[in-house]
């Protein structure tokens, strides 16, 4: 019987590898003569290089490497820390606008497995602790000038916390020694600052 974290990676995985179809369709479709369009000018970017805070930068603050594989896909690793040890992510993402010049805004869906929850109690080293698995998410590139090479990407994540983190949270909160500030967050933001190579 499949997990709830298995059929939505299995959904969010069928779901890039259709919208790649799509889009790989979409490029061969020919244009008639009687129509003036003006060309698509092309980002000449395969590398992508980003600082910033979240999920997507391996921790609370960490850098992003991307590489453009196609025009609709790109590949990422990041490492960052947290507050007692580092952290690390790789995924993939699907574009659902490719990387052009033309356009600024630029939406995708993605996957990533890594590090996605943290635990970290004051005096109490013993529940301090990273956790890994896999992340679900959508973001967006903002990315300005001429050649649209520098802007913001900015990521709503959903981590899919492992049964060991849930675990350990639970020994946590009945440890009478020790007073709970908050319960996880089920949506992660992520925010950093990207240049485009």
């Amino acid at each position: 019987m499949l997990t709830a974290t298995k059929k939505l990676f299995i959904a969010l995985a069928g779901l890039m590898l259709i919208s790649s179809a799509v889009y790989s369709q979409a490029d061969s479709i020919p244009v008639r003569n009687d129509q003036v369009n003006k060309p698509v000018v092309e980002v000449a970017s395969f590398v992508d290089l980003g600082i910033g805070f979240g999920l997507d930068y391996g921790g609370i603050l960490g850098v992003q490497l991307g590489v453009t594989a196609l025009k609709h896909l790109t590949f990422f690793g990041s490492g960052g820390y947290y507050k007692f040890q580092g952290g690390w992510n790789v995924g993939i993402k699907t574009l659902l606008i490719a990387k052009t010049s033309k356009h600024a805004g630029r939406p995708y869906l993605k996957i990533m497995y890594g590090c996605n929850s943290a635990i970290e109690v004051e005096g109490a080293d013993e529940y301090n602790k990273v956790y890994k698995g896999w992340t679900a998410g959508l973001g967006i590139e903002l990315r300005f000038g001429k050649k649209k090479q520098n802007g913001f990407d900015i990521d709503l994540n959903v981590p899919l916390r492992t049964g060991d983190f849930w675990v350990d949270f639970n020994d946590m909160k009945n440890d009478p020694n020790i007073d709970v500030i908050a319960e996880p967050i089920p949506i992660t933001i992520s925010i950093g600052f990207h240049h485009e190579f």
